[in-house]
């Protein structure tokens, strides 16, 4: 691994555990409904995602990098493909869209050594 690599994934390590935690706190201190808690804590992966996405570079030929790369993009074409979807109603693609960035931001978090 490069010297410079190293300061980037201790970055990007932090956003996930800091959106970890958030997500963790919402359940443990709150009272909300399950629904409210899952919208946001949908928020808080999508934006710990955008943090994420905004410290990459756009291309790597680094491995771990190139994975986290390549997953963002797998995210981004599925929320494409959803976008494009007429036949499912309101409330099944905004679900589908909160599945979707949840597969991905637990993807990334495991792509990134955080257990």
């Amino acid at each position: 691994m490069t010297p410079e690599v190293k300061p980037l994934l201790k970055r990007l390590r932090e956003v996930a555990i800091e959106a970890l935690e958030e997500r963790r706190g919402l359940v443990a201190y709150s009272k909300m409904e399950a629904q409210e808690m899952d919208r946001l804590a949908r928020k808080v992966e999508q934006e710990a995602l955008e943090q994420i996405r905004s410290a990459l570079p756009e291309a790597s030929v680094l491995p771990d990098i190139e994975n986290i790369l390549s997953r963002l993009q797998q995210m981004d074409a599925q929320l494409a493909e959803l976008g494009a979807r007429e036949e499912i109603s309101d409330q099944s693609r905004q679900l589908e869209r909160d599945d979707i960035v949840w597969r991905a931001f637990e993807e990334v978090v495991r792509l990134l050594g955080i257990e």
